[in-house]
Order: structure tokens, then sequence, then C-alpha cells
């Protein structure tokens, strides 16, 4: 133990003063008169002195607080061998070097390489140090034991080789937290072997606002570890990025290409002028203006017919890294059909499968990938999005169906007149449908077409509504509950009596029963012209349907950097773009962020004044921190009142304190007269 003023020790000596006053020389306090002594002449008092010690616990109790009271006056403090004076232990710390794609601009990442060079020089060879990079993730390029036994020249150069140019920098975004919180760690693992002095991350970034922060906030940052910050700065201030907002609905490949965007002005920008334009398409222009700070939504002009790999560009400053979008140009989508029938698939002449195979061409919409199976064990059902299940199915292939449409599959099932209720049942999850077979005298016609439905909506207008052609040799009837749940729409009937076509909405997904077969035998469904664009309206209706590929962004795939990429055997186009919150440049306070979430920041104006101390001024100063971290004078000055209560309450007890009395053997008779 030391003590910042250690002459104030000399206060122990003021323990003499209790023990003084209980040993001294003092007369009795109290005189009790007695009448028949007033006559008696008055002789000198005699002194009393105590030789022993009556009261010792309360003597004991006023020493300890006067001597509590004098050590806590010389502010003691426990020295460890990180301060002066003693045997110095290392120091750690993680340079963490910001390599989001908002690190593109200028001349950031020299800098940043730069101020890790400064950062590796203020430490000894004796200290450890690590070095990262992050951007979504953080990559820990340089162990700490990795660069233990390399000096100051050794560190420099193995950080520019791990620097060199821009080859570390990626098209990722920033996820500052989870970099900060790992590297905090990291230290602290460090110390389970050997504890370091002094634990210190840091952060070299230019702190923009798109960076996330949010486990910096949900988590308690150790109070071991001390942040130190470097924050770059660009020299052009102010910045436009642009990112895809909406993808207006589209009916078919032949209407016009359009696209929202947002485009976004930094707070620090200069101009509010910007122009969206396809790259390459000067003519498609679109002027506009953006106030600094603030975001608007724009739709895109008509995508050019000669814009295959189309990119969406604003124009108006200096920092491009941001200024494009990827759009890839509208593809058929694939759709992969199984269809699904017990024993022996057929797909000779007149089979249902033989008419599906023919109807599902590929169309600039959609790819149709037709495959048939006799049971779902077998079935690659992760990359099925319809199943067609014909004739008659088990009970538990039924319950595997509507699993499978709970999940957002879609399910078109044909019932055969050997169909079992429990099996289509199972399917509906509807115990109460009650499924049969007709007897059709002649043949039957659909009736009570629903035409505001979306599946017979193409078919609404007077040329092509007319359904009469379609007959129906055979079908099955089916009972419903004389009020439908909203899940389940009767879309068309037989004669306007048992269902022909139902939809049933299961979970995510859906299913359609047709209760009449396709082929010959059963219906003239199949030959008719109405058959192609009722299977085609069904996808379309559940979701299959004509739509732009979806954005993905780097750090999604396994593609490095924004662009057009070809994937699989079809050669599919794919647009990779950067993430939204990269264009969001500018900067945040971290000072004030840090400091609010209780992250401890190194205080730059005392470093700067310890850099014009002397050696033994540093000594001094440092005692006063450990002092000033440890604060033992105040756990003294608790004991002492503690004391204080202890022996007031002691010595005010009855009886704490013998009564001394004077009586007549304090006096001698008077002569007599």
């Amino acid at each position: 133990m030391s003590f910042l003023f250690p002459l104030y020790l000399l206060g122990a000596a003021a323990l003499a003063v209790p023990i003084l006053l209980h040993l001294r020389r003092r007369p009795p306090k109290e005189h009790i008169p007695f009448s028949s002594h007033i006559f008696l002449e008055k002789t000198p008092e005699r002194l009393t002195r105590r030789t022993k010690l009556e009261r010792w616990l309360l003597l004991a109790l006023r020493c300890l607080a006067l001597l509590l009271l004098a050590l806590a006056f010389t502010r003691p403090f426990f020295r460890s061998s990180s301060l002066a004076g003693g045997e110095a232990s290392r120091d750690r710390a993680v340079v963490l070097i910001d390599r989001s794609a908002s690190m593109q601009r200028e001349d950031l990442w020299d800098q940043a390489r730069e101020e890790a060079k400064e950062a590796i020089r203020r430490f000894s060879e004796q200290d450890e140090i690590a070095l990262a990079l992050f951007d979504k993730e953080m990559e820990l390029v340089a162990d700490l034991p990795e660069w233990a036994a390399l000096g100051e020249r050794g560190r420099i150069n193995a950080l520019e080789e791990l620097t060199a140019n821009k080859t570390k920098l990626s098209w990722k975004g920033t996820n500052l937290g989870s970099a900060m919180i790992q590297s905090a760690d990291l230290l602290l693992a460090a110390d389970a072997d050997s504890p370091a002095g002094k634990r210190e991350v840091i952060v070299i970034s230019d702190f923009q606002d798109g960076a996330a922060r949010e486990r910096l906030q949900a988590e308690v940052w150790p109070e071991e570890v001390i942040v130190r910050l470097v924050q770059l700065t660009a020299k052009e201030a102010g910045n436009l990025s642009i990112n895809l907002a909406a993808t207006p609905p589209r009916a078919n490949v032949e209407e016009e290409e359009v696209y929202r965007v947002r485009i976004r002005n930094a707070a620090d920008s200069d101009s509010a002028s910007a122009r969206l334009l396809w790259k390459g398409f000067p003519d498609t222009a679109i002027e506009t203006t953006i106030a600094p700070g603030t975001s608007r939504i724009l739709t895109s002009s008509v995508r050019p017919e000669a814009a295959t790999r189309g990119i969406l560009a604003v124009e108006g400053d200096t920092h491009e890294f941001d200024n494009e979008i990827y759009v890839s140009p509208v593809q058929a989508r694939p759709l992969r059909i199984l269809f699904l029938a017990n024993g022996t698939i057929e797909e000779s002449a007149g089979s249902p499968l033989f008419y599906l195979r023919r109807a599902m061409q590929p169309t600039p919409t959609l790819n149709p990938i037709v495959t048939a199976a006799t049971g779902l064990d077998t079935a690659p059902l992760e990359e099925t999005e319809v199943i067609i299940v014909a004739g008659d199915w088990s009970e538990e292939i039924g319950k595997q169906l509507h699993d499978f449409a709970e999940k957002g599959g879609l399910v078109i099932s044909i019932p055969s007149a050997k169909t079992s209720e429990e099996a289509f049942s199972a399917l509906m999850g509807e115990e109460d449908w009650k499924l049969g077979n007709a007897d059709v005298e002649d043949y039957a016609l659909l009736a009570d077409l629903d035409f505001e439905h979306p599946v017979l909506e193409a078919f609404a207008r007077a040329q092509i509504r007319d359904f009469t052609k379609v007959r129906f040799w055979k079908h099955r009837t089916l009972s419903l509950p004389e009020e439908l749940p909203d899940s389940t729409r009767v879309i068309a009937t037989f004669d306007g009596e048992s269902p022909a076509l139902v939809e049933h909405r299961i979970g995510d997904g859906a299913a359609f029963t047709f209760l009449s077969g396709w082929e010959p035998q059963e219906s003239q469904l199949a030959l008719s012209s109405k058959f192609v664009p009722l299977l085609f309206s069904i996808f379309e209706h559940t979701g299959f349907s004509i739509r732009s590929a979806a954005t993905l962004y780097v750090g999604e795939t396994e593609y490095p950097r924004p662009g057009f990429y070809e994937t699989g055997e079809e050669k599919k186009l794919t647009a990779v773009n950067l993430h939204p919150t990269e264009g969001n440049t500018a900067p945040f306070d971290p000072v004030a962020s840090f400091t609010e979430w209780g992250i401890p920041l190194v205080d730059k104006e005392s470093e700067e004044v310890r850099s014009t101390l002397t050696e033994t001024q540093l000594a001094r100063l440092e005692s006063v921190e450990k002092e000033e971290s440890q604060k033992l004078w105040k756990w003294l000055i608790l004991a002492a009142l503690l004391f204080l209560i202890l022996e007031s309450w002691l010595a005010g007890k009855p009886g704490g304190f013998r009564k001394r009395t004077r009586t007549t053997s304090g006096t001698t008779p008077a002569p007599s007269t």
C-alpha cells in the first residue's frame, strides 16, 4: 500500500489524547452537601489518578476512529505492477480499421493506414497489439501473439503488407457495434493467461451514420477496456446516394418497365441539384431538387430496350461509390411443378400428365418445369412450388400435401371416383367436407362462374367468357357447409348445383380442386382453349407470376461487389447492389454517443499533458489516477463513522461511567473554640 499524503500519518499521534485524558489526575466532579459538616474547616482536595484502564472497549473505539481518520487523510492506494516504480506490465490493444464501402471515398483508406501506424508507435515492444478489419463482419488479420515478437518497425511493415493499396477494402455494410464488442472480448480473453496493465480498442473509421451500432446499446461495455476514437473525414463534403425503393407491378413483359428509387442528399452537402437517368442513355435524365439532409422517392423514366443490363444512376456529387443501382431485366421465372399419381404414371395420349406437359410451355413470364412421382418420400419438396395430385391418394399423403400448402405451396387436386373422403378431408383440413360421385345422364356444363374472382377475371370479357363448349361427362360432388369461411371460395359450379372449381386457402398457401378430370373420358377441359390460360391464371393469382428479380446486396451473396452476375446453367442474370445504409455517409458524433452508452474513452487532453511531464511527475500522476480509481479513503471514513456511532452508544448507556462523589473524607474538622 502507498499513500498520496504520507505526512498525515502524523495525525495518528492524536491517539495519545484519549489515553492521557483517561489516565489524567482530576478532582471529583459531584458535590453532595451535608448539613452536619458546615462547621468543619475545608482542607485541600486530594487529586485522584487512575492506575488502570476501566473502560478499555470505549477507549479502543475512540483510538480506532482517530487512526482511521488519519489514514483516510493520507489517501492510501494499492500500487500495482503497472505503476511507475514497480515492474511494468504489458499493455494490450486492438487496432480496428473500417474497410466498409463508405471507405471507398477519396483517400480515406490511406488516412486509415497512416492513423494505424501512429497508433502502433504509441506502444512499446513489450506491449501486445492485434490488427482487425471490419465491415459487416470483423476479420482478425493479425492476432496478439503474431505481433508479440515484432518491434515497432516490424509491426508497421506487417501493417503495410496487410493493407496494401485497396485490396482489403470491401463493398459490404458497416457493423461497428459488433466489431467493437468482439475486439473487447478478445482483450478480456487474453487476460486469462496474463493480465494487462491497460486494454485499449483503437477504432479508425469515418463513423458514418449508416453504421450499425445497436449492439453497443444492447450490451454492457466492459469498463476495463477503454476506446480511442480516430475519426476520418473526406475532403469534399456532401454525398448523393441511390437505392431501389419499389418495383411497380406488371401484368406482362410487354408493359413499360419503370422503377421507384430513393435518392438521399447528405446533411453536409452544399448542393440540392440531382439528375436521375439510365446510365448510357442521357435522354432518360430527370432533373430534380433534393434539400440537404433529406431524401426523395422518384419514378424512373421507361427502361430503354437496349438497356438489357440496366443501371439507374444519380449525378450531382463527387463520391460515386453509391451513385448506381443495377436492375436485372425481367426474366422468365422458373416454376417447378410436381405431378403426383398413385401407382403407375401414365404419359400416354389422353392421360392428365400428357395434357399437363403440353400445356406448361415456357412463356416470357414463366418457365414451367414438370416432373412426376408416385410418392412424396423421394420428391424434392424443397425445390417444388406446385403439386398437382390426380386419382386417388392415401390419407397420409393428404396430410403431407396439407403441410406443403400451409408452408406456402400450391396444391391442385383432381379427385377421382376412387378418392376417399378421409384422404380428401386430410388434404383440405376440413372434416365436414363430403366427397361423392355425381350421376350424370348426358353431360354437365359450368355455371355460376365468378368472373370477379382473380382466376376468372381474365375471362370476363364478352368475347371469351363463354364456357358452354366445355362439357363434363363425369364429375364428383362436394357437400360444403352453408356458411363458408373467408378462406374458401366456389369459383364455378356444375349446372348451378355442385361445386366445379373451389379455392381453399391453407396457411400461407392454397389448394384448388377440380371436381372433374382433364382427360377426354372425364371432360373436354384439356381440349378447350380455356385450359392453358386457366392454369396460368391460377399461378398468377397464387403469386407465381411475372415479377422483377429481388434486389440482392453485397454480403448476402458470394459476390464481392455490386454488378451483374450470370448464375446457373440457364445463365440467369442476377443484380447485386450496395446496401442502402452505406450511402448514409453523414458522420455521427461518436464521443457523445459512446459516452451516453457508458463506453470509457481515452482523454486526449490528458495525454497531451502527460507528454510534457518529467518521469517523476508522470509517476506522481499515475499514483493520483490509481488512487482516484480505488478511493479507499471513502471506506476508511465510513469505518470511522461506524466506530464513532458504536462509541457514542456505549458511552451513553446507563452506568457507562463510574460516578465520583465528594464526601466528608475530603474535609478536616475546624478547631474548636
